[in-house]
Order: structure tokens, then C-alpha cells, then sequence
């Protein structure tokens, strides 16, 4: 795939290309989400980064910080590390069988939560639809934004995947986060981001001075493997 890559891009390769990403690879991700995860979107809508940290940091840019976040607890301790580095006020929310807490949730003044709901970090656990649907309805009712991080997505050995928060919302306030680091290999350093139309438009008017972290050749194999 690489030689054909070289092949078929030359000289073009050596260009610096679009500081969202690829639009051959978005579209590709954009194919493959909906399929896989039931995530509307748009190739507009995607933002490819070299790896979940640093599209973490663009996250923060782009949300501010003028409240606190919630994150689950226990968590994944190295994202809650990246939000406090970016001067975040960081809440911790409990969880139970099913995720986190919604009753401890609504006690919040947060308007941002980082989730992992598609396998719980470090429990594991797979959130249900009920208690996705739950989630839903408190950020609608506090116009806030929810990060859906759904690493190891891909990995189901029993039942029914469950569908994306996001493929379920609709009032386009779910942020969702994936990586090809869990399904191809660690040292890919690809993920990407699936911003809400109001959060691209607020990007492409600030943030798009920001050049792209992943080569354009890495970018272009990875199209044509999922091509």
C-alpha cells in the first residue's frame, strides 16, 4: 500500500495538505462511522490529529474553560492530566454498573463530560441505551456538550453493538473522539475528531492556522486500506 501510494500521489505528497486532514480519508471515516457506529457526519465535520491527547488540547481551545469539566471516576487518568494542563477545572462524577452517574451528574454546574460509554475505563463496562439515552437528555437540558470518547469500539465479542451517543442525539451536542491506535497498531498515531456543525464553524474561523500533525503520506495509506 505504500509503494502504491508513492506511486500514484508523487510529487503531491511533498505539498503541505489541508489542516483538518486528508478529504479522501475524511470521507472514508465518515463512511466507516456511519456504518460501524451509527455517527452522522460529515467529512466537514472531521478533524484527523496525530493521536487522542492532542486533539484533547484542541478540544479545550475550542470549549474553553470557563466551567468545569466532569469526568468518570475512577477515569482515564491521562486525559483528566491533559485537561488539567490546559487549566481546567476538573469535577470527578461516580459511577455504577451502567456508567456514570446521572442523578450525581444533574448536581453539577458542569456543562462538558468525558465519557468512555463503548468500554468504561478501568471497568470496562458497556453503557445501555437506557442510560445513554438519560445522558442525552441532561446535556439538552444543560445546553452542554458531551465527549464521547469510543476507544476499543471495535472490539465486541457478545451481543449487539450499541449505537454512538452520537448517532443517537439530536441536538448535535455529543463531540466524538476515535483512534486508529486500538484497530490497526498503537504507532499509527491516527485519531480523529467529529465536531458539531457550531464547533467546525468556530474552528474554521480560529483554529485553522493550526497545520495537520499526521503526514500526508500516512493519511493517503490509511485511505486506501479502508478504501
Amino acid at each position: 500500500m505504500t509503494n502504491k501510494c508513492l506511486y500514484s500521489e508523487q510529487s503531491s505528497l511533498l505539498l503541505v495538505g489541508e489542516p483538518q486532514g486528508e478529504k479522501s480519508l475524511r470521507r472514508e471515516i465518515s463512511k466507516y462511522l456511519f456504518q460501524s457506529r451509527s455517527v452522522r457526519c460529515t467529512p466537514e465535520q472531521i478533524i484527523i490529529g496525530a493521536g487522542t491527547q492532542y486533539l484533547i488540547i484542541l478540544l479545550c481551545m475550542l470549549l474553553g474553560k470557563d466551567y468545569p469539566y466532569l469526568t468518570e471516576n475512577p477515569g482515564y487518568n491521562r486525559v483528566r492530566t491533559v485537561f488539567k494542563d490546559q487549566g481546567i477545572d476538573i469535577h470527578r462524577i461516580s459511577i455504577d454498573k451502567d456508567g456514570i452517574c446521572i442523578n450525581d451528574l444533574k448536581k453539577s454546574s458542569a456543562r462538558v463530560v468525558y465519557v468512555t460509554p463503548s468500554h468504561q475505563f478501568p471497568y470496562e463496562m458497556i453503557m445501555p441505551i437506557s442510560r445513554r439515552l438519560e445522558l442525552l437528555k441532561w446535556h439538552e437540558e444543560k445546553n452542554g456538550y458531551i465527549i464521547e470518547d469510543d476507544y476499543d469500539s471495535e472490539f465486541r465479542y457478545k451481543g449487539k453493538p450499541v449505537p454512538s451517543l452520537q448517532g443517537l442525539d439530536r441536538s448535535e451536542n455529543v463531540i466524538y473522539l476515535g483512534t486508529f491506535s486500538k484497530s490497526l497498531i498503537p504507532s499509527i498515531r491516527i485519531s480523529y475528531l467529529v465536531l458539531p456543525p457550531k464547533l467546525i464553524l468556530k474552528y474554521q474561523e480560529h483554529f485553522k492556522i493550526y497545520k495537520q500533525t499526521v503526514s500526508r503520506l500516512h493519511q493517503n495509506i490509511l485511505y486506501i486500506f479502508m478504501k
